[in-house]
C-alpha cells in the first residue's frame, strides 16, 4: 500500500496531547463538495464512486486542551509505515477511503497513544460503533442536529457540550466531532 502522499508541517511529539476528537463526516455532503467531485473524477475513492455511505469516520484526532505554539493539535509526530492492506480492508466500512486512512494514520495516529495502525483504527471503529448518529435533515441547524445527536444517544452520557457540529442551515450538516478524554472511556467538553 502507498503511504500518505500529503505533507504538512510536523509538530508535537507522540503521546504529548490532552484528549481526542472522534470526527465523523456526512458522506453525501462530502461527495457533493468540490473535493468529493475531484475524488470521483480521479477514481480515488470508494466513498463517492461506488457506494452510498451516510456517516463515515473521518478520524480520531489527538488534541491539546489549550493552544500550543498557536495550534490546537499535534500532527505528523514521526515517520510511520504504510497501513497494511488487511487493516485497511478490516476498517473500510467505517472509513471508506484507503488514502484517507493512510493520511489519518500518518497525521494523527503518529501522535496518538497507539503503537500500530490496527490499534488506532480498532479504537476509532469501536468508538464509532458505540454511537448513534441520525441522518441530517435538509436545512437543519447545527443546534437542532446536536440536540438530535444527544437524544439518539440517551443513556450514554453524551451531552451537547461534548460535541461540535460543522455546517447546518442551507449549507447542510457536514461533520460531527465528539470529544473524549484521553482514556477514550469518557466524553469531555469540546
Amino acid at each position: 500500500m502507498s503511504p500518505c502522499d500529503r505533507r504538512e508541517e510536523s509538530r508535537g511529539r507522540k503521546g504529548d496531547f490532552d484528549h481526542y476528537i472522534l470526527s465523523f463526516s456526512w458522506s453525501p455532503a462530502f461527495c457533493a463538495s468540490e473535493a468529493g467531485q475531484r475524488s470521483i473524477k480521479s477514481g480515488a475513492t470508494l466513498q463517492c464512486r461506488d457506494n452510498r455511505f451516510g456517516w463515515i469516520v473521518h478520524g480520531l484526532w489527538p488534541q491539546y486542551a489549550e493552544r500550543r505554539a498557536g495550534q490546537f493539535w499535534p500532527q505528523y509526530c514521526g515517520p510511520v509505515q504504510p497501513v497494511p492492506a488487511p487493516v485497511l480492508r478490516r476498517h473500510l466500512c467505517a472509513s471508506p477511503d484507503p488514502r484517507l486512512m493512510q493520511c489519518e494514520w500518518a497525521k494523527h495516529g503518529s501522535c496518538s497513544d497507539f503503537a500500530t495502525p490496527e490499534e488506532y483504527f480498532a479504537a476509532q471503529t469501536r468508538l464509532a460503533d458505540s454511537l448513534t448518529l441520525p441522518e441530517p435533515q435538509p436545512g437543519q441547524s447545527a443546534r437542532a442536529f446536536a440536540t438530535a445527536v444527544v437524544a439518539a444517544n440517551t443513556g450514554r452520557g453524551l451531552e451537547r457540550r461534548h460535541l461540535r457540529v460543522v455546517g447546518g442551515g442551507t449549507a447542510g450538516i457536514r461533520e460531527v466531532r465528539i470529544c473524549f478524554e484521553r482514556d477514550l472511556d469518557r466524553f469531555r467538553p469540546c
